[in-house]
């Protein structure tokens, strides 16, 4: 802090690291551990048979997402190693258990998930006090069918993610895809996490809501309570939890004084995203719904580079059927046309678990099964995917884009799923764009290496560095602890970088960005300097980056990201990035 901002005061000041930008003053939400978290609430008389039924179907639910992934790791690991869930599923079907947990809904008025959680904490002391090794072995046991069946007692997390009134911060240890997807999204003013780093979900979902975040602050959770008052610093990283009022004030400018920074960027949003010496360049918008649509276009957006579809399924307990999913896509392609819209297959697992398809617990999610694995495995929900998007073809421009692709094997079998589905819809006379383009998300190591070949095989291609960046720099993006080591300007990042576009226009096929390294306005002057073609971003970054690119001749563009490719390590280049942004646009470094 400089001198002025040390004499500001407050209860407590915590630093993390800034992933979304803004000044939110607002009360706080917190939502503290995990789903299990119970209110020893008394019910009404009339209540009870609808606590009882609650509970009892909550146990069935348990028992058929146990019975799933029993079958999904017998079949995967074998079936002995299926078998740790025996002891799950006696316990759902234990009589005392079930009997003793009605009684306490009945006989003390209890609700469901604190009559169950009084039942279950009474026999996990028991076995805690045990002797024998075994039943002491047994709790970790207990404690996940507890959790387990009061989830389906409680319904969604997200669900109490909406209980606050007004507006407010959610305060959080983290936040997952499922817990953000149903946010009302003109309550929250921002976000403030324990955990989480530049590219985690919650750093993302708040970039594209336009509200301030800051994560990785460790022991925030702990820190506040509900309706305490709080300041998010999205510019600085910083978080003052009961602020006074004049530290209230002087926030309050720095709000205004960024608020008007956009306003004057707005100016530029009807203009063409094109360099002084007339080099054109697309810059679109990542969106995760159709309701996003205008928010791009008013932002200056010229079509979606990325509309992740992974919302579609974990917005909801079962499967999406295909035509809901044709409603979904058609929105959004009516939208934006005759603009393209580039839809990504879903990209589930790592963070984003969906209830409709179980996922087993993985040391290593983010290189277990997860985005196209899933696809190529589960090739009944994969099918159904790409009809639907072929059928919402007929609405607009669209294009498809296939996440995670490790080599041109998985490729090749994503081509052949596609095929297939064009097949079943010309056989059923159903239209489609016989001439969809189809591209590869170039975000693993290898598709990169390989990226001559591929490009060889696709359309486009579309760089995730997001994913991209954490498997070069073998750096968990999720992880606070090491988030300092998680540099998109990494001499190593640009080098494979530019390697991934050469590599493109060799074959003839445009190369975009989608992940949040295009939003950087560090990174935007190198990106445009190695021949990037399309720039897809944030609605709330296009006018930043736009005013970038239209502010510099493209060979100018070309000789910076030059010298930058010539740095040693990554604090060189965001230092020399750093100078040239102050000296050429000195309005968005104030």
């Amino acid at each position: 802090m400089d001198s002025k901002t040390n004499k500001l005061k407050c209860a407590h000041l915590l630093e993390g690291i800034a992933v979304s930008p803004g000044i939110a003053i607002s009360k706080v939400f917190a939502l503290r551990g995990e789903a299990v978290k119970i209110d020893p609430t008394i019910i009404r008389e009339t209540e009870i048979a609808g606590e009882v039924e609650k509970f009892v179907q909550a146990v069935e639910k348990a028992k058929s997402e146990l019975r799933t992934l029993q079958s999904r790791v017998e079949h995967r690991i074998g079936k002995e190693n299926a078998r740790i869930f025996d002891v799950h599923q006696l316990l759902l079907e234990d009589s005392v258990i079930i009997d003793e947990t009605i009684g306490g809904i009945r006989e003390e008025k209890k609700s469901a998930d604190f009559a169950f959680y009084d039942i279950m904490q009474k026999y996990q002391s028991s076995l805690s006090e045990s002797r024998q090794e075994l039943f002491r072995s047994r709790i970790s046991d207990l404690k996940d069918v507890k959790r387990r069946v009061i989830r389906h007692i409680q319904g969604d997390r997200s669900a109490h993610l909406n209980r606050f009134e007004g507006s407010a911060v959610i305060v959080a240890v983290d936040l997952t895809p499922s817990d953000t997807v149903k946010l009302d999204r003109h309550k929250v003013m921002g976000f403030a996490t324990d955990f989480g780093g530049r590219t985690s979900h919650v750093a993302i979902m708040a970039r594209s809501m336009g509200v301030p975040a800051v994560v990785g602050l460790r022991n925030l959770s702990k820190a506040v309570s509900d309706g305490v008052r709080i300041i998010v610093d999205g510019n600085q990283g910083k978080v003052l939890i009961d602020p006074d009022e004049k530290t209230l004030g002087h926030y309050r400018k720095l709000q205004e004084k960024y608020l008007d920074v956009g306003r004057k960027l707005a100016g530029i949003r009807d203009l063409p995203s094109i360099t002084l010496d007339g080099k054109e360049i697309e810059l679109s918008a990542n969106l995760e719904f159709a309701d996003e649509a205008e928010s791009a276009r008013t932002h200056g957006a010229r079509g979606v580079g990325l509309y992740r579809t992974d919302y579609v399924y974990l917005s909801r307990s079962e499967l999406p059927t295909e035509d809901e999913q044709v409603g979904e896509y058609t929105k959004m392609a009516t939208k934006i046309a005759p603009d393209s819209v580039i839809i990504r297959t879903m990209d589930l697992g790592g963070d984003k678990n969906p209830k409709s398809i179980v996922i087993p617990p993985e040391e290593n999610p983010f290189l277990g099964w997860r985005a196209i694995r899933i696809c190529l495995d589960r090739q009944d929900v994969f099918d159904v995917q790409l009809r639907a998007i072929l059928r919402a073809s007929v609405g607009g421009n669209v294009k498809i884009l296939f996440p995670m692709i490790s080599g041109l094997d998985e490729l090749r079998q994503c081509k052949q799923a596609l095929d297939r589905a064009k097949q079943e819809l010309c056989k059923q006379k159903t239209p489609f764009d016989e001439d969809i383009e189809c591209g590869v998300m170039i975000e693993v190591p290898s598709a990169a290496l390989m990226a001559d070949r591929i490009a060889e095989e696709v359309d486009f291609l579309s760089i995730g560095t997001n994913d991209l960046v954490q498997y070069v720099l073998a750096v968990d993006r999720g992880n606070e602890r090491i988030a300092h080591l998680y540099q998109h300007l990494h001499p190593a990042v640009l080098r494979l970088i530019k390697q991934v576009i050469n590599a493109g226009h060799q074959a003839g096929v445009w190369v975009g960005m989608c992940g949040e390294m295009a939003s950087d306005p560090l990174a935007a002057l190198i990106l445009l300097g190695l021949d990037l073609d399309e720039f897809s971003v944030t609605p709330m970054a296009v006018p930043e980056i736009k005013k970038i690119i239209r502010s510099v001749d493209y060979q100018q563009a070309v000789r910076i990201a030059n010298k930058a490719l010539n740095f040693e390590t990554a604090s060189e280049v965001e230092r020399f990035m750093n100078k040239v942004v102050r000296q050429k646009f000195k309005e968005l470094s104030s």
